[in-house]
């Protein structure tokens, strides 16, 4: 009786403070350490983890095939599966181990401060340079920021200046963060008409689109 007394005391104290060593214990350890970031996925670390993360944005156009954005430039909206407008926005980055990236993309309303935001964790693909990349084949490797219907912006989103933040977080807590002003743009000609009217200042969900 005093032994099991004993047991049931131990179980108490380890619900107590969180765990006492076993599977959840490894898991934690294993997020920390060199190299830990690149065991999940099987992919090997990209470039030199003594240097900063180096990281590019790039855009997901309307013929699925992903370009560097730079200040000043068009972000292309793209009529997404679950409906509305969205910028597919990915990473192009160094530095970094490639697996369970994190990616939080911000859109940011330069009138009122307003901001869309979408996070995705991903693997960067390696491109055999040293260097991996969001996958153009799979969006869901793209921070997929949602732009329209328009309620939320001070302005109509086509041709208007917005500001543009990605953050990149590997497992290791290596980070990079690149802000931009770019100019929305519709990048499907079939859809051009319904994206500039669900992109209008005000849209309201079952406006009729000419």
């Amino acid at each position: 009786m005093n032994q099991l007394r004993k047991m049931s005391l131990l179980s108490a104290l380890c619900l107590g403070f969180a765990g006492c060593g076993g599977d959840d214990a490894a898991t934690s350890a294993g997020s920390g350490g060199s190299g830990a970031g690149t065991s999940s996925c099987g992919l090997g670390f990209l470039g030199d983890p003594d240097k900063p993360v180096e990281m590019k944005v790039v855009a997901r156009g309307g013929d699925k095939i992903s370009k560097e954005l730079t200040e000043g430039g068009e972000a292309p909206m793209i009529l997404p599966p679950q409906g509305g407008r969205v910028i597919f926005i990915g990473a192009r980055a160094t530095n970094v181990g490639p697996c369970g990236v994190v990616l939080t993309g911000t859109l940011r309303d330069l009138g009122s401060g307003q901001i869309r935001v979408d996070e995705r964790k991903t693997n960067l693909k390696p491109t055999g340079d040293g260097w991996g990349m969001s996958l153009d084949a799979d969006i869901s490797t793209f921070s997929n920021i949602p732009l329209c219907p328009n309620q939320w912006a001070s302005t109509d989103m086509v041709g208007h200046t917005f500001e543009l933040e990605l953050t990149l977080l590997d497992k290791e807590g290596r980070t990079a963060t690149t802000k931009m002003n770019v100019v929305p743009t519709c990048a499907e000609p079939e859809s051009l008409a319904a994206c500039q009217c669900e992109c209008k200042m005000g849209y309201t969900l079952g406006q009729t689109c000419n």
